[in-house]
């Protein structure tokens, strides 16, 4: 059969998502916490997932630093391609907030200046993985990104799936092509330590 394997990886935790900040598109890098998650994770695919022919990052540093770790231990030999259509949502005025129910219900309903809408950032991590599969078809893609950016997949996938849905710092998501077309998925796929 023919498949294309997206893992899609948040990145480890920084001291932004320790506070419950709603961080967008500010470069702040991972903390200890976060470092600890990344190789958690990176050992969860060596021991269970371990052959990648790909590994895209965002641009910000927290997800090229959860990046470089998971590479290094599955001794990737392909470069991380920085990817900046995997980027973190534009929050706009959001940005900075501490993450409430009511500051989530104005996300939702687009209710910000400047930020990205619901609609526009699905058309965009749906555009994005699509060129991704077109550009490595029948390939293994690790995928090191966002919580809305997965988010802005996931929600067009699965009908259960919301924006307030969890999606764990270094959480791992797959998404299964054939050709262009979604076949299968797994959200927080926990593996055995």
């Amino acid at each position: 059969i023919n498949m294309t394997t997206l893992c899609l990886i948040r990145h480890g935790q920084t001291d932004w998502n320790k506070k419950f900040l709603i961080q967008g598109r500010e470069n702040n890098p991972l903390n200890e916490e976060g470092i600890i998650q990344a190789y958690v994770t990176a050992n969860l695919l060596l021991n269970n997932d371990s052959n990648w022919d790909v590994i895209i990052s965002s641009p910000l540093i927290r997800a090229v630093q959860t990046a470089e770790i998971i590479k290094d231990k599955l001794n990737l030999k392909s470069p991380i391609i920085i990817n900046n259509n995997v980027i973190e949502r534009e929050f706009g005025a959001a940005e900075g907030l501490t993450i409430s129910e009511e500051v989530y219900d104005r996300i939702n309903n687009d209710d910000y200046d400047n930020l990205e809408t619901c609609k526009e950032l699905q058309k965009r991590s749906m555009d994005t993985i699509i060129d991704i599969v077109k550009s490595f078809p029948n390939k293994k893609i690790l995928i090191i990104t966002h919580s809305h950016f997965i988010k802005g997949l996931l929600t067009q996938i699965d009908s259960n799936f919301t924006w307030t849905s969890s999606l764990k710092n270094a959480s791992i998501n797959y998404v299964y092509f054939n050709e262009l077309n979604i076949i299968d998925y797994k959200t927080n796929v926990e593996y055995k330590k």
